[in-house]
């Protein structure tokens, strides 16, 4: 037996399924723990704001949309879809568990999303999400929510550069900043795919946690906006720091895109976190309000960071502490902060000579 916030979940036989086979059902990943307390506090945020129609599309053990319909305050109507047979089993005598009026579907999720409109879709695949955009187009609403997970890290991130740029049609570039570089590829694909059905994008909470990225956004119908959200969407190069341009502009090497240039989360959402957290009963508040510290920290601050490793290594230099970097930029008249992608980066609107000379500065006695 698990338990996670308001809700019990059983795993029952899952033992017995080990070994190959596609009949094989899916699992509960404790590591997902905090993205589903964290979408908790998004989906009050929504159903706050109206929305009422929720789709888990993809279920397994049923922990999210039984923890929505349990967790969440308000008139909402919770689908959860699992078209594995023994998962399935698995979920109908979960909600029975529960005690949740939930609906059940066992579908496609391609073909689930054809047929109904939703105010917010979660789409957990394993893997790649790539596949799943233009469906999520068909399935939500005028103006609709939805979350994005995306377990295929390592092909956004470079490692798998023709993956990448056969799955995601972007370049991406490995070294320091590959995980935001992935994060805002991903975005891109997200807002370019929506776009093809005149939906805007705008992203409400982006993040890299474990082995996973996580993206919460919403989508409105529109032409017009459609347009103004592919303003947001760019290249980028590494020449004396990290320097952004349209496709005309690119130079002959050291670049990635397109990639997402705008913000990555929302700030009246951040915002509402806090508020939201105090009213809900989740184990991870506390790594969560760690979280939200730095991302309101990230919000104001230009794309792509620093690795304090990196700089230190190109100019023969002692690493200085995060903090003193930070201090001494803004001591200067920048903008700096942390990033929650790694401890050791941070991002500022220096110019790149700035930023070594910071390194290079002697500390004060």
């Amino acid at each position: 037996m698990i338990k996670e916030g308001k809700t019990e979940i059983n795993i029952f036989e899952f033992e017995a399924y080990k070994g190959p086979g596609k009949k094989k059902p899916s699992f509960y990943n404790p590591t997902f723990e905090i993205d589903r307390d964290i979408e908790i506090i998004f989906c009050q945020f929504i159903a706050n704001k109206g929305a009422k129609k929720f789709l888990d599309a993809f279920s397994s053990t049923g922990i999210r949309g039984i923890r929505i319909a349990k967790e969440v305050d308000g008139e909402i109507e919770v689908h959860l879809n699992e078209i594995n047979p023994l998962s399935s089993d698995i979920l109908k005598k979960n909600v029975t568990m529960n005690s949740v009026n939930v609906i059940i579907h066992s579908d496609d999720v391609k073909k689930l999303l054809l047929k109904y409109k939703y105010d917010y879709v979660n789409i957990d695949p394993y893997g790649s999400p790539a596949y799943f955009i233009f469906p999520l187009a068909h399935g939500l609403r005028k103006a609709g929510y939805f979350s994005i997970t995306a377990t295929d890290v390592a092909t956004l991130c470079g490692v798998y550069r023709k993956s990448c740029i056969r799955r995601y049609g972007a370049i991406p570039m490995r070294g320091q900043a590959m995980k935001e570089i992935g994060m805002r590829i991903l975005l891109a694909f997200i807002a370019k795919n929506l776009s093809v059905f005149d939906y805007s994008f705008s992203p409400i909470l982006s993040y890299s946690y474990s082995h996973f990225f996580r993206i919460y956004g919403m989508a409105e119908k529109g032409a017009g906006r459609a347009d103004k959200t592919m303003d947001k969407v760019g290249w980028a190069y590494w020449k004396d720091g990290w320097n952004f341009c349209n496709f005309e502009e690119l130079p002959d090497k050291n670049f990635c895109g397109p990639l997402w240039i705008g913000e990555m989360h929302n700030s009246i959402f951040l915002d509402e976190i806090e508020k939201i957290l105090n009213e809900k009963d989740l184990r991870k508040r506390r790594e969560i309000n760690q979280l939200l510290e730095i991302w309101k920290e990230e919000q104001n601050l230009p794309a792509l960071f620093y690795e304090t490793s990196h700089i230190a290594r190109e100019i023969k230099a002692k690493q200085p502490k995060i903090s003193e970097i930070i201090n001494n930029l803004r001591l200067m008249g920048y903008k700096a902060g942390r990033t929650h992608f790694s401890k050791s980066a941070f991002k500022t609107d220096a110019p790149y000579g700035d930023i070594k000379s910071v390194f290079k500065a002697k500390p004060k006695n």
